[in-house]
């Protein structure tokens, strides 16, 4: 029988081996038993710390295992009372041999019944102890499993150990289905009868079924699908064999596929898994190959393969392939009469109500307005029964009187086109933005600058805002998504006037060359924000254009290689950089230098970028206040610069690293950057080191580590921070301690401690703090139980956030 290795369990041995060293320290007496019995505890304690950190699980029953810690503490008072033996002869001999007896029976729970060095040696033979993957995917088993109990009949032993295989082996792939909307109404007739033709035996032919649901923007299609795939007939069919891909306006295949095969890999792992040809086609004609031979080996069984948001029938036949029992659903806005079409109804009369409401007068809201039914009836009529209309409309009017609600019905009413659905609803859409507040029209618009079906970042979109989030990871993996038609609405409404007028500039270059409509321009543009969207077939070819106003720039690529525009150096008032790589590889600047002139920035993000080619000039940016390196590219190059630039960016106030996998140790060169308030290096996991020249950061506030897996302890010197205010640790699982001398943080109001699993002892200096909150599981909590200085806040763990928030 398996057992859960108690927690308490190992926290007993670790106390138990504390009071041995600590008595063999104070008397003379018992050495040679104390030293033996050190020894013991030193060999089996971190034996059953690993065993419990990789899957928590020995070949033991729990009643065994609580047995076993009631012997452990019986060993504490044993030592104990050796304190108080001195010269009575009797009582030193029968002592002494009960220690031996002790150091017997844990060397037979260890080594013979339970044979946990040969556990150990197995386990670590499987998996590395210390990467974040594995220790990940005894979370995500937990997870899994939580519930489940194993039939004792062997067949069906043998049919779970097979399914339990797949479960696994889908968790390390990409194309997850996107969490089910809350609060759906309607679409129960729809998701019947497109699952009675998903079900049907003719979707079950070896040419690869297609079919595809195809209706306007915005009337729900992905909800729909998404539905379909969360359906107990559907999962019982496919289990774990549902793949969701977004495809959006401006797919890239190989992108796709390689979030397939490495859904949290970074550039090296993309490389060699996909490889790279000479030829562009070449490349795709291996991804498909690659991807062909994967769904033959991996996936055994009915393969259901949802592609949302297709806008070509030719980019389906990527992943067309003859194999048995294999379906592609795909949604469009598009028909495509080669494949078999899902006619998807609108609302009826009542479900559009319903769905209004909801949005109108959600639940909670007190006072509610009074608004007449004929008047909630008429705009409900306005809306075409349409889904995201119903929605955004509804939203725009919570709250609001009747005298809004009048407003907003004469607008929508205006204009009756009928003849393109997307165009009228945009138009309605339009009129419902008109009613929003000034400030939140100019965030609205800023969606636009991003590309299709991204994820946008709270802490990119704070930035163009040049907003502060206050606390440390206020926006912590905080990210926002916008409906495809919201967003083409953004880019309208910022399009109204001519090019060299528009106060946003939104350029979108699908081939080489950049738009002919911007090369004609010849005057200089007034834009104050320009976003620039290009392709893995970009060229890098900028035609000669004049921006002096800009002071956001918005640069959303996918080149491998990528050349700065040389107009960059007349864009004097610049204050903004926000660039980000969609593309598989990381994007390596040919001309990084050029930012060097640009001597107003204040902000830079870059994302998934090789920074390797950071230079003096760039270096030179007097006015930078923050900077944000996420899964970038690090390696060497803060090394590099550290003897001919002591200094750099000396106003710098805010520095982030997040998922930055090369990055080994805090750069020592940002330790001079006095006027630091935030540092936030989270996700790092091979990052081990922070010297002691962090104690020179004493203008520091916050501090979080976060997740950084590697990392074993803090510098000393961190206490001679007196500004700091907060510190992040959470989830630095290899951290022992705290630095000993804590206490003279006097400043201190938050540690976060969660999943801090290595840290066994509290330093007695935290008896100094005074009105310092300390998070934290319930098993770290037991450490701080001795200190009523300080208010312990417990957190009940969730093993899925976890895995979800370290990978």
């Amino acid at each position: 029988m398996a057992m859960l290795v108690d927690p308490l369990l190992s926290e007993s041995i670790s106390k138990l081996l504390e009071i041995v060293i600590s008595v063999a320290k104070t008397t003379a007496n018992f050495k040679p038993q104390l030293e033996q019995l050190k020894i013991t505890l030193e060999r089996i304690g971190p034996i059953i710390y690993e065993i419990r950190e990789l899957d928590r699980k020995l070949d033991r029953s729990k009643e065994e295992s609580e047995m076993f810690v009631y012997e452990i503490q019986d060993a504490r008072k044993l030592v104990r009372k050796c304190l108080k033996i001195k010269r009575n002869l009797i009582k030193r001999f029968t002592h002494s041999l009960k220690l031996k007896d002790l150091d017997q029976k844990l060397l037979r729970f260890f080594q013979i019944e339970v044979q946990a060095s040969q556990s150990r040696d197995i386990k670590q033979t499987l998996v590395e102890v210390n990467r974040v993957s594995d220790r990940m995917e005894t979370l995500a088993t937990d997870v899994r499993n939580l519930g489940q109990t194993l039939s004792k009949n062997s067949s069906m032993s043998m049919s779970f150990s097979r399914e339990h295989e797949t479960t696994l082996e889908r968790e390390k792939l990409g194309w997850r289905v996107p969490t089910l909307p809350r609060g759906i109404v309607a679409f129960e007739k729809p998701l019947e009868n497109l699952k009675a033709m998903v079900l049907a035996d003719k979707m079950d032919c070896d040419d690869g079924s297609v079919m595809v649901v195809s209706a306007p923007g915005g009337c729900g299609k992905t909800t729909l699908v998404t539905m379909l795939c969360y359906d107990a007939e559907i999962q019982a069919k496919f289990g774990e064999r549902i793949f969701f891909v977004t495809v959006s306006e401006t797919p890239n295949f190989l992108v796709f596929v390689n979030d397939l095969l490495n859904p949290n890999s970074f550039a090296q792992q993309a490389q060699s898994q996909i490889g790279t040809a000479n030829a562009k086609q070449n490349s795709i004609e291996d991804t498909k190959n690659k991807l062909e031979n994967f769904l033959r080996e991996k996936v055994s069984g009915p393969l259901l393969l949802v592609l949302d948001d297709v806008w070509s029938d030719s980019f389906i036949e990527n992943f067309a392939f003859n194999i048995t029992g294999y379906t592609i659903l795909v949604t469009s806005r598009m028909v495509f009469p080669k494949h078999d079409m899902f006619q998807f109804d609108p609302l009826s009369d009542e479900d559009a109500k319903i769905l209004f409401h909801r949005s109108a007068f959600p639940e909670g809201r007190r006072p509610r307005p009074t608004i007449h039914k004929d008047l909630v009836n008429q705009m409900v009529k306005c809306c075409k029964k349409h889904p995201l209309t119903l929605s955004v409309v509804g939203s725009s009017l919570d709250g609001k009187d009747e005298t809004a609600w009048r407003y907003m019905l004469k607008l929508l009413s205006q204009g009756q086109s009928v003849l393109d659905l997307n165009v009228d609803i945009l138009n309605r859409l339009e009129r419902s933005f008109q009613a929003l507040d000034d400030r939140f029209k100019e965030c609205f618009l800023d969606f636009g600058l991003f590309p299709e079906d991204q994820r946008i970042p709270a802490t990119a979109l704070l930035n163009i805002l040049r907003k502060d989030p206050g606390t440390v990871n206020f926006c912590e993996q905080q990210f926002v998504t916008q409906h495809d038609l919201l967003r083409q609405l953004a880019i309208n409404l910022s399009s109204k006037v001519a090019l060299a007028q528009r106060t946003r500039l939104i350029i979108s270059a699908h081939g080489e060359d950049l738009p002919t409509s911007i090369s004609k321009v010849k005057e200089p543009m007034q834009a104050r924000i320009l976003s620039i969207s290009t392709g893995e077939s970009f060229a890098s070819r900028w035609c000669n254009m004049e921006v002096p106003e800009v002071e956001v720039l918005v640069l959303n690529l996918m080149s491998k290689t990528y050349t700065l525009p040389y107009f960059f150096e007349k864009m004097q008032k610049l204050k903004v950089l926000n660039v980000t790589n969609y593309g598989l590889y990381p994007t390596e600047f040919e001309n990084f230098h050029l930012l060097g002139c640009l001597s107003n920035l204040t902000r830079i993000r870059l994302e998934r970028v090789t920074i390797s080619s950071l230079s003096g000039p760039t270096l030179a940016l007097v006015n930078l206040q923050k900077i944000s390196f996420i899964m970038c590219k690090i390696g060497n190059a803060f090394e590099k610069l550290s003897s001919e630039h002591p200094n750099i960016w000396p106003r710098l106030v805010e520095i982030e690293m997040d998922y930055c996998q090369d990055l080994l140790e805090f750069p020592a060169i940002l330790c001079s950057s006095v006027h630091l308030k935030n540092v936030s290096i989270t996700n790092c996991n091979e990052m081990c080191g922070i010297s002691e020249e962090f104690g020179k950061l004493t203008s520091l506030e916050t501090l979080s580590l976060c997740s950084c897996t590697k990392l074993e302890k803090l510098p000393e010197s961190v206490t001679r921070l007196e500004k700091l205010s907060i510190v992040d640790i959470s989830d630095c699982l290899s951290l022992s301690e705290l630095p000993k001398e804590i206490g003279k943080l006097s400043g201190l109001r938050t540690i976060n401690m969660k999943g801090c699993t290595g840290v066994h002892e509290i330093p007695t200096s935290v008896k100094e703090l005074s009105n310092t909150q300390v998070i934290c599981n319930e098993e770290i909590s037991y450490q701080w139980q001795d200190f009523s200085n300080v208010e312990v806040i417990v957190v009940e763990e969730d093993r899925l956030e976890s895995l979800m928030r370290i990978i």
